[in-house]
């Protein structure tokens, strides 16, 4: 009987949790379907093409210390007793985190009742010896990264680096499940204050990575990350119990952001707002809306494709042919004017220019931007202007300043062309086109995916050399391509030796090997 009850007494607490794990995640398909979700997506776009210094980011302050992985059981020990966070890494990051926060410690892990090595864990204040580890926390992110919830979106991955110097085991692991991903700062440097959302994506990346403690000296690690934000602010909180005792100690004090301070830090001209315990129900994020008003855009009487800022500030969709004034901006102060003369939306840059060659029509993409276009439509006791934002050719894709926010040229070719010995991937190394990408992976599996708007999708072909790790391919100069094991050993190949000149992954999604004369001599068959 006593088996009996325990066995029941487990499936049922299992059967609780997954019930209020589908409860989280439900939670969150609903906020993301939300006119909130939706227009806080839309704010994502909006900033696409301004520089991330201008951005406004919300983010959570040490995403990987939530009760989503707290325990203290016989099976992984105690770990995150004083979570900060609700929900996983992934679930924050559907919500709308755009900044997220891994301390990374070098320190002991148990991994069997004889075995306490040192690994790269992820963990808060104290480490236990059973913290999660770093790839745990990566593979959440890389989750993410290949859904469609990250189309034309970009993260800041702030690695807080407590790793003694293990900065080439990290690179190794970001490398390992973020590689395709990662903007490189190609040297010692803070994020560029010109650097735009729209420059990362169309170098077909969406990630950059933060790493703390000033230049380091491995290479790779210091051409991957970032050593600051440069001049990207940030504000965060702190509802630790440690937190808390800290602040009392410093006599300092344990403010937390709640929904107004939100509103008021992006109006105020803040960057990136972490914070703690981020939920969808608490106002906090909704708190983050600047732009539409309540359930706009509508397209009322399916006619309506051109944004105005009205009396409070918030926007609207209306017919383009009606009669406002123009919001106009100086390209050199970045100062906000309102055009004296009224028209349809369509006369927004000339009128614009009427002010100055250097006023242009314009949208703000940032809170504080928005509140200086109201005041001066204030200072011209106008109620009403028009922004140059509108979705007239495609219903839902509100382009800035006649680009689109929602397809964004790419920089990778059409196809790639490679000649006979200049190729190796490593693990971790791909390439890729506009339409795929070929990894070499680290479980040793050489494999072309279907690629499409910065996600890597179904797998199209592979050598199935996935038994080991360490392995890379070669396209040689005998014209033959390879993939040899961490031993040197071949484990595939194309066995075009002595026949293959050029290796080229082409427009139509073939992967082929053609010989002197320009006839193929090996193909994966992928095309289309």
């Amino acid at each position: 009987m006593k088996r009996k009850l325990t066995g029941l007494l487990a499936f049922c607490c299992l059967t609780m949790n997954t019930v209020m794990s589908n409860a989280f995640a439900d939670k969150i398909s609903d906020f993301q379907n939300s006119w909130q979700g939706k227009t806080l997506q839309a704010q994502r776009q909006l900033d696409v093409y301004s520089p991330m210094v201008d951005n406004n980011i919300p983010g959570t302050h040490n995403t990987y210390n939530s009760e989503a992985y707290t325990s203290c059981n016989f099976s992984v020990g105690c770990r995150y007793l004083d979570p900060q966070q609700k929900y996983n890494i992934h679930d924050q990051l559907r919500m709308g985190a755009r900044f997220i926060e891994i301390d990374v410690h070098w320190t002991t892990k148990m991994e069997g009742i004889f075995s306490y090595p040192k690994r790269l864990l992820m963990c808060h204040g104290f480490c236990s010896l059973n913290d999660k580890y770093f790839t745990e926390g990566l593979s959440e992110v890389k989750s993410w990264l290949n859904s469609a919830d990250s189309h034309n979106q970009v993260i800041i991955l702030y690695v807080e680096d407590h790793m003694d110097g293990r900065h080439q085991d990290a690179y190794n692991q970001i490398n390992s499940y973020l590689g395709n991903w990662i903007y490189r700062s190609e040297g010692c440097k803070s994020i560029p204050d010109t650097l735009t959302k729209a420059d990362v994506i169309a170098a077909g990346k969406k990630v950059l990575v933060w790493g703390d403690g000033g230049c380091r000296n491995n290479s790779n690690w210091k051409n991957m990350a970032f050593t600051g934000l440069g001049n990207i602010g940030r504000i965060w909180e702190d509802r630790t119990t440690i937190g808390t005792i800290g602040n009392i100690i410093t006599g300092g004090s344990d403010d937390y952001i709640t929904a107004s301070d939100v509103t008021d830090y992006f109006k105020q001209g803040a960057n990136i707002v972490n914070l703690d315990d981020m939920v969808t129900d608490d106002g906090r994020l909704e708190a983050g809306i600047w732009s539409w008003d309540n359930s706009e855009p509508n397209n009322w009487n399916g006619d309506q494709d051109c944004a105005l800022q009205w009396g409070n500030g918030r926007w609207d969709d209306q017919s383009c042919d009606n009669i406002y004034a123009f919001a106009c901006r100086d390209a050199r102060s970045g100062d906000w004017q309102v055009t004296s003369n009224v028209g349809v939306w369509s006369q927004g840059q000339n009128e614009c220019q009427n002010l100055g060659a250097d006023f242009h029509f314009e949208v703000p993409t940032n809170s504080l931007d928005n509140e200086r276009l109201k005041s001066a439509k204030e200072t011209r006791n106008f109620s009403n202007v028009w922004l140059n934002h509108d979705d007239r050719m495609n219903e839902g894709d509100w382009q800035v300043k006649g680009k689109s926010t929602q397809s964004i040229q790419q920089n990778n070719p059409v196809n790639q062309r490679i000649l006979n010995g200049k190729l190796t991937l490593n693990a971790g190394d791909s390439l890729t086109t506009q339409n795929r990408i070929l990894i070499m992976q680290h479980d040793g599996n050489l494999v072309l995916y279907r690629f499409s708007n910065g996600v890597i999708r179904e797998p199209l072909w592979a050598t199935g050399t996935n038994w080991s790790n360490h392995h890379k391919a070669i396209f040689q100069s005998d014209g033959n391509l390879v993939v040899y094991n961490n031993f040197n050993n071949p484990v595939w190949a194309s066995h075009t030796h002595s026949a293959g000149r050029e290796l080229v992954l082409q427009s139509d999604g073939n992967l082929v090997i053609y010989d002197n004369a320009g006839q193929a001599v090996w193909a994966s068959n992928t095309q289309n």
